[in-house]
């Protein structure tokens, strides 16, 4: 339906678009500038066959008026259940990084270093605990200990690479862009709240 998608999908329009319920279309009518102009033809028809617009004028008022797709790094998610969908699978991926400082904390316990392995894997823990709230149920305070915890694990990894002795720049770049894409996550969710 889209423009620049090109599937079989395309050619069922004219069977969809009768089908879907009066939001529906109206969403259509306020995106007609994004679809085949088919589509949209189509959409305009069905709109005042039901009476939603009461003629093509209807359409340059401020309710229909088109709005333009705008590129942004936290693009806002304006259905429910997709928010929820995403904010879930941002989630998991925050359980799966919880692996590492678990499983590295329980090798520092074997190896020796109690204390430090106790702390690395309390820590793991605790950034899997607040992952898994995250699955269940959006909370800010959730947010704000994972990113507290992303800064405090990089600071740790810092210190770490910096205290070996040999130091590879390709280690710290790789810390950075993963601990980069876990504020994204973060903050993405963070934009997507419920208002």
């Amino acid at each position: 339906m889209w423009q620049k998608r090109y599937s079989k999908r395309e050619l069922d329009f004219r069977e969809d678009i009768p089908n879907y319920s009066d939001e529906q279309l109206i969403e259509v009518l306020k995106m007609r500038d994004h679809y085949q102009p088919e589509a949209a033809k189509l959409a305009i028809q069905e709109a005042l066959k039901r009476g939603i617009i009461h003629s093509e004028q209807d359409l340059f008022s401020e309710e229909y008026r088109c709005h333009e797709m705008r590129f942004s790094l936290f693009p806002k998610i304006k259905k429910d259940r997709n928010r929820i969908k995403i904010r879930r699978s941002i989630a998991r991926s925050m359980v799966i990084c919880s692996v590492l400082p678990v499983v590295y904390g329980l090798i520092e316990m074997k190896n020796g270093s109690r204390w430090e392995g106790a702390g690395i894997l309390l820590f793991g823990l605790l950034w899997l605990f607040c992952s898994a709230q995250l699955i269940k149920v959006f909370h800010v305070l959730f947010i704000r200990c994972l990113m507290s915890g992303t800064v405090l694990g990089v600071s740790y990894i810092f210190y770490r690479l910096i205290s070996s002795q040999t130091t590879v720049l390709m280690d710290f770049f790789l810390v950075l862009v993963l601990a980069g894409l876990i504020f994204y996550g973060l903050i993405f969710m963070l934009r997507n709240a419920r208002n």
